[in-house]
């Protein structure tokens, strides 16, 4: 059940009671639920409510009894497949008749916040459940509402079920299982309640099949605003205030909690996915990750907006200070990336993650090749000598080297035209900003992209074309693999051997002792190879680095995505950038990097504990 803190008699509501002082009838007529979101949370401001923020149903009054002398309890029936879609029923409203002008009065109001329930209106999924409000009347200045919690009810015919499902198990365990060593494809098998579910991402935009959808933990993924100010959350996906450009706050995608297990039986490895606790399984405690690759915006903290070019060029020192100054709640993206690698694995069954939801962002020009062929002071033009790969819209960056920023960097090409002015032939590129000088010479390439490529689809995985230059998502994560590399922390590697730690606030790099945990396996040490195997250690089952790469593995075998690793202290990144290609993916490991390494491809992304 929703958890509502408080109940608030409204200031109608108020006046209504004072009428049965004068022994006037206070009759209630119906309940409402709602999904909306306050913006305003002060008793003050809730005592003024009038209506629900976003109305959903209604639920009809079955009774309404005195219980006390002072006390009268409100009954009503709450029926899921009485809403027209799914909701989270984060409002609840008692509706009260004046006894003198017959109209209805919101009498009581509560807005449960970010402890909304979420209602699936599926007729495969019925539920019925009585809610019962407890009112006490002592006089016009002592009234009080208060939900009494232990007396939510379900229908007969929910607890004959319930029981019979009981005697078995308790909720929905979630699998999927690989023979360890056998490379000849990327597909796993669908084991307990995963047989017969289909997940697909759209590739165009288009609704697709997903019954992951319905299941939790996937259905209780969400986007939402974040006040990293006042630590409070604004609104969630679907609110009407709710914005993706940063200026309703943070743009956060919450990972609920869940129950998890990954081991190796009899030459099988085994990935389980348990909506409630089992024996021998890990808990995954509620997270949040930035919705977008990082941005370090002009007060130098780490930010998740919408239209923002990713931050990069900064080593991965640098981003974990920009991350603290946003607020103590906040990392970078650390361990957790490996329990997002498991939700994306029993929900696909298919290491190939390109194939599933789209290529990304990986097919951008980043060639030395496209030089300026003539100089220019106080200009917004270059011009190369052909033009194959740039288009309108497309973010680029100007140096002497094929990543070099030193003219200019994230700029937006505004127009391309054919160039023809005395022997020179070309094509001009026009690109926004203040005005640069170029030298002849000078090379223009890409580099990270906008954010908020996939806005337009929401909570759905997937991508709106799949031509390897258009961003992909994963479930509220955009570029989860592609446009710029995220630094992984808390994971320091020191000749092949990993280390990990898993309390943000002791992240450093370079440190191989406590609190950073010895790991039980070496990494490969050959790499630029696509991975073979993945390592596993009894102590930290969920830490899955490439042990094994080559051995005829590629890009549509195996795990699908590259490895890279190098000798000495190395930090780690994911998930490939926007000209690498078919390396690219959720299990892409490059481990080649010092802790002082800053590139054009590297950035970060946001990681948020709850």
């Amino acid at each position: 059940m929703a958890g509502f803190n408080n109940i608030y008699i409204t200031t109608e509501g108020a006046k209504l009671a004072a009428k049965t002082i004068e022994g006037k009838i206070l009759k209630f007529s119906h309940a409402q639920l709602g999904s909306g979101t306050l913006s305003d949370t002060s008793v003050t401001a809730i005592k003024k409510r009038t209506a629900l923020v976003k109305k959903v149903m209604e639920c009809d009054i079955l009774k309404a009894e005195k219980t006390g002398d002072t006390q009268a309890t409100v009954s009503f029936l709450l029926k899921n497949t009485e809403a027209s879609s799914p909701f989270y029923f984060r409002e609840l409203g008692l509706f009260a008749i004046d006894p003198d002008t017959q109209k209805e009065v919101l009498y009581a109001y509560a807005n449960a916040g970010n402890n909304a329930e979420y209602i699936n209106n599926s007729v495969s999924e019925i539920v019925e459940k009585y809610i019962n409000v407890v009112i006490t009347i002592d006089n016009a200045d002592n009234v009080s509402v208060t939900l009494d919690g232990t007396q939510v009810y379900v229908t007969e015919a929910e607890m004959d079920k319930a029981i019979k499902e009981a005697i078995t198990k308790k909720g929905n365990l979630y699998g999927i299982k690989r023979k360890v060593n056998d490379n000849t494809s990327s597909a796993w098998e669908r084991i307990e309640d995963s047989v017969g579910l289909v997940a697909k991402a759209t590739k165009n935009g288009e609704a697709v099949q997903n019954d992951f959808d319905s299941r939790y933990p996937w259905s209780e993924i969400i986007s939402y605003n974040y006040d990293v100010t006042n630590k409070k959350i604004n609104a969630y996906y679907g609110d009407p205030t709710f914005k993706f450009d940063g200026s309703n706050g943070e743009v956060l995608t919450r990972i609920p909690e869940f129950y998890w297990k990954r081991e190796i039986v009899d030459g099988y490895e085994y990935i389980y996915i348990a909506d409630y606790a089992i024996a021998g399984f890990n808990k995954a405690e509620q997270f949040s990750i930035g919705r977008y690759d990082a941005c370090i915006d002009e007060d130098g903290k780490l930010h998740s907006f919408s239209g923002y070019s990713p931050s990069t060029n900064k080593n991965i020192t640098q981003h974990r200070a920009a991350a603290k100054l946003l607020s103590d709640e906040f990392c970078m993206l650390d361990y957790r990336y490996f329990l997002l690698q498991m939700l994306y694995l029993v929900e696909y069954a298919n290491f190939n993650s390109q194939s599933q939801l789209g290529n990304g962002i990986v097919s951008m020009r980043y060639t030395s090749n496209d030089k300026a062929l003539i100089a220019g002071e106080n200009t917004n033009t270059i011009v190369i000598a052909t033009n194959s790969y740039f288009v309108v819209g497309q973010q680029i960056a100007i140096g002497t080297t094929v990543d070099g920023v030193n003219i200019c960097k994230d700029r937006t090409i505004t127009e391309i035209e054919e160039y023809s002015k005395d022997t020179t032939e070309g094509t001009a590129i026009t690109f926004d900003g203040d005005p640069v000088t170029i030298a002849v010479g000078n090379i223009i390439h890409s580099c990270g992209q906008k954010e908020g490529g996939c806005d337009s689809l929401g909570m759905k995985s997937g991508c709106l074309a799949n031509d390897s230059k258009h961003a992909v998502i994963y479930r509220g994560i955009e570029n989860i693999f592609g446009n710029v590399y995220n630094w992984v922390d808390g994971i320091n590697i020191q000749d092949y051997q990993a280390y990990i730690c898993r309390d943000p606030e002791q992240y450093i790099s370079d440190k191989f002792e406590a609190p950073y945990e010895k790991i039980g396996y070496l990494n490969s040490e050959e790499e630029n190879q696509y991975i073979k195997k993945l390592g596993y250690d009894e102590k930290n089952p969920d830490i899955a680095l490439p042990i094994e790469v080559g051995g005829g593995v590629g890009s549509t075998t195996g795990m699908c995505d590259s490895y890279h690793a190098s000798t000495g202290n190395r930090v780690a990144l994911v998930g490939g950038y926007f000209s690498i290609g078919s390396n690219a993916g959720l299990w892409l490991w490059n481990c080649n990097n010092t802790s002082s390494s800053s590139y054009l491809n590297s950035g970060a992304r946001l990681l948020k504990n709850q």
